[in-house]
């Protein structure tokens, strides 16, 4: 029985080793994006923010954090949310004691875990405590990508965009598999190198295929593209995105609609989105509109100027760029029909109240015909924007540039941009 008891300590000491090599010390936590267990939790607390049962929400995510005391999104998720019972009209971070209280007695208790010092600093109103907070995680662990992150947001607040940059790649490099990170780093440089921006932004597109960030991937490069390269990604998220499950694709569908110059090819994208969100009423609206606009189109192709002229004025004059195409439309039936005074007519008076470069185009050629000169048909414009323009409203506010008071009606007889900006 001696004998066997070194064999044995021998064996306990290896497996405590073991143990110890398997199971990271709190000096080795690093950001985590949640085990199964602690996702499976967070989906049910994003599950009730959808629902609006806010408690419900923070009590899903609170477990999510004692599944996985690293599980960075869980943390901000219960902050937020814990903030919106407390405070929920608040628009900006909001102080709740309670919620303070809890994570610098966390701080104090596991003093190696970074993603404490980070929460204190999510909180934190004031964004140089914040960076000082965030800093304090990364003194921890100079891999805690979610403090990158967010110094690269004030960062970007402060203008310093090299810092932004710097501290974005830092974050994709240390969390990869958390694709928000690639997403804003590509999106740090969609202004000073746009190639860099694409190759980054379609790294996104190939690497996490079939998520939300490829979404939100494609639409950033949509945006940032030249007309003749939106389509391809408009298309591509129609195809691949389902509209009704990514969000960024639904948004993306709002602007390839405006887009769309062609009845037939607006009214394929309203049907679809129609059926996508049945209960959605603009996209019901278009639909009509664009059915309508297609019909008018091939009545006015079949010369069938009257029916096409009836059809239109029985529907309600669309929005946005359709509605150049409806009063378009509207001006060939009526010239088709012979009253090239009435088509002139609608496109001045369309041209007057939105400028739009295809109705002036085709208000251009028939006042030409009408044998009208450029002066004449520039005339006829400003003749009706004079007649229904109103007073702005007086006002006096300080200078931006001395401080002096300024005047609206210092400006009179000269054109004058007024942009009311909102910083909220």
């Amino acid at each position: 029985m001696n004998r066997a008891r070194p064999v044995t300590f021998t064996l306990l000491l290896a497996l405590a080793l073991l143990t110890c090599v398997l199971r990271p010390s709190a000096v080795e936590a690093r950001e985590s994006n949640g085990t199964p267990a602690a996702r499976k939790l967070f989906a049910e607390g994003e599950a009730a923010i959808k629902a609006r049962t806010y408690a419900e929400a923070s009590a899903a995510f609170r477990k999510a954090i004692d599944a996985d005391p690293d599980f960075v999104a869980a943390h901000q998720r219960f902050i937020e949310t814990t903030q919106w019972q407390e405070v929920p009209a608040s628009r900006i971070p909001t102080t709740v004691p309670r919620l303070q209280q809890l994570y610098e007695r966390w701080a104090k208790q596991y003093p190696k875990r970074a993603v404490y010092r980070w929460a204190l600093g999510f909180m934190a109103p004031d964004p140089a405590k914040a960076d000082a907070l965030f800093n304090d995680a990364l003194t921890i662990d100079p891999a805690f990508a979610r403090a990158h992150f967010l110094l690269a947001r004030n960062a970007d607040l402060r203008g310093d965009w090299d810092a932004q940059r710097q501290h974005l790649e830092r974050a994709a490099a240390s969390n990869p598999d958390d694709p928000q990170y690639l997403v804003r780093y590509a999106n740090a440089y969609k202004t000073s190198d746009p190639n860099r921006f694409r190759q980054l932004a379609l790294s996104v597109v190939d690497k996490f295929a079939d998520t939300p960030a490829a979404a939100e991937a494609l639409y950033n490069l949509a945006a940032a593209a030249p007309e003749s390269e939106r389509r391809a990604y408009f298309d591509r998220l129609r195809a691949q995105y389902p509209p009704d499950q990514f969000g960024y694709s639904s948004q993306a569908m709002y602007d390839f609609y405006d887009e769309l110059t062609a009845p037939a090819e607006a009214l394929s994208l309203a049907k679809d989105m129609s059926k996508w969100f049945p209960a959605n009423k603009t996209w019901a609206l278009r639909v009509e509109h664009q059915e309508a606009m297609t019909r008018a189109e091939t009545l006015v192709a079949e010369r069938r100027f009257a029916e096409a002229r009836d059809v239109l004025e029985k529907t309600k004059r669309p929005s946005g760029s359709h509605r150049s195409t409806w009063v378009l439309l509207k001006a060939e039936a009526a010239a088709g029909a012979g009253q090239l005074d009435q088509a002139y007519a609608t496109l001045v008076e369309n041209v007057a109240a939105a400028p739009d470069a295809r109705v002036e185009a085709a208000m251009a050629k028939y006042g030409a015909a009408l044998k009208k000169a450029p002066t004449e048909i520039d005339a006829d414009v400003w003749r009706i924007r004079d007649a229904n323009a109103t007073p702005a409203t007086p006002f006096q506010l300080p200078s931006t540039s001395d401080g002096k008071p300024v005047q609206l009606s210092d400006y009179a007889g000269r054109v004058v941009l007024i942009a009311f900006w909102f910083p909220g």
